[in-house]
């Protein structure tokens, strides 16, 4: 019915380029509001600058590299449709060099010297947090973070698209039960993402029944991770979960798949965009995501993905790098300023809570109201020898629990 109401107001044509969605929709009323609000003669005609703050160099420079190239192929298809209220986006790139020093001294010249309209980034929690009151408090500067991470950010200003650990671990419980397992070992690296998707995990499969044995971290200095792998093996558990991050969980893996473990191994990071790192031994690992590139998909993210693949050949667009939330991201933000008629941060918080994106890479997304976080698509995948990922359930949109609610 709203589709009809808009049709009868105004064309489509003038839609996508009032409110500059492309693939992406949002109800009438912002729109509707969209359109008056670019034709205004008072509105603003400058570009709208976007922030992004990401590791373009250092140790997450490979994962910085494909977040610039994400956003500026969002960002170019906005443009192309009209941009955001009649402006064209601008992207400011912000190099944090995978470190947080450097990543809040970035941030204050986003927000206080380019003067950004808002900030979309980070790599890790850790830059998250030394960024997070530079830009959304200080700088009163709106802040979308497409990171999956351990949940519980509440911070006003700003909003996550990424997966928290309910999206992607429940999913993996339930699997590893349906397999039969009953008794789970846990480990991870030492800092607060592994713990709380261990935490979650914990939850779920206790509140099922099953019994976790064992549980361990090695710290984020450590160079070798032997001792972690005897205790893993000698935990004679049915099912792994394994935080283990880059690089040592290249040594982790191949170190429990020669040991001799036939159990259900899986771990919430690994995808198509890191499992060449770890040669045939990825071949049975579990994961739960909000992207696969393998296996088929909808009419619109397999046009999508051949567009992005057309303009970066070389490209890496993956789960663990964040993609599909970073596109997510920039295009609900746009959403949200249509709806709110501009580039305001007040009337954007407000509008950011109640947005829907009808398309975007694997299906629809939309901002859970109350709670600062996003309900997405998800996918159970079992990891294949040569890298790619066998798609074992689409688990639908999948809504975010235990958040700022």
């Amino acid at each position: 019915m709203a589709n009809d109401l808009i049709d009868k107001a105004i064309s489509r044509r003038n839609v996508l380029k009032g409110i500059a969605l492309g693939g992406a929709a949002v109800g009438a009323s912002g729109a509707i509001g969209s359109v008056l609000a670019a034709c205004s003669p008072a509105a603003p005609t400058g570009p709208i600058k976007v922030g992004v703050l990401t590791d373009v160099t250092g140790a997450f420079g490979v994962v910085g590299k494909s977040n610039v190239e994400t956003a500026q192929f969002t960002v170019d298809e906005i443009n192309a449709a009209g941009g955001v209220l009649g402006r064209q986006l601008q992207l400011v790139v912000g190099d944090s060099a995978s470190s947080t020093d450097t990543a809040a001294t970035v941030a204050r010249q986003l927000v206080e010297k380019d003067k950004v309209d808002f900030v979309i980034g980070t790599v890790t929690s850790a830059t998250r947090e030394a960024v997070k009151g530079i830009i959304c408090t200080t700088g009163k500067t709106l802040m979308v973070i497409p990171t999956s991470y351990e949940g519980g950010d509440c911070t006003t200003n700003m909003w996550v698209v990424g997966a928290v650990p309910n999206q992607q671990v429940d999913p993996m419980v339930a699997y590893a039960l349906e397999k039969g397992a009953k008794t789970f070992y846990c480990c991870g690296a030492d800092y607060s993402y592994p713990r709380n998707m261990i935490a979650q995990f914990k939850k779920q499969v206790e509140a099922a029944g099953g019994k976790v044995v064992g549980e361990d971290y090695y710290a984020l200095t450590d160079t070798d991770v032997a001792p972690l792998i005897s205790k893993a093996l000698a935990a004679n558990a049915d099912c792994i979960f394994d935080v283990t991050i880059l690089p040592l969980s290249v040594q982790f893996l191949k170190g429990v798949v020669g040991g001799g473990f036939k159990g259900v191994h899986m771990s919430p990071l690994y995808d198509e965009g890191v499992n060449s790192l770890f040669g045939a031994d990825v071949a049975g690992m579990i994961s739960a995501q909000d992207f696969f590139s393998s296996g088929a998909h909808d009419e619109f993210t397999t046009k999508e993905m051949a567009a992005y693949k057309t303009k970066y050949p070389a490209g890496i667009f993956a789960s663990s790098f964040n993609s599909a939330a970073w596109y997510r991201g920039i295009y609900m933000w746009a959403a949200a300023a249509a709806k709110a008629g501009a580039v305001d941060l007040a009337k954007i918080n407000t509008a950011c809570d109640s947005i829907t994106l009808d398309k975007g890479f694997g299906g629809k997304a939309a901002m859970k109201a109350g709670t600062r976080h996003c309900s997405v698509p998800m996918q159970l995948g079992e990891m294949q020898a040569d890298g790619s990922v066998k798609i074992l359930k689409d688990l639908g949109v999948v809504d975010p629990t235990g958040q700022c609610a």
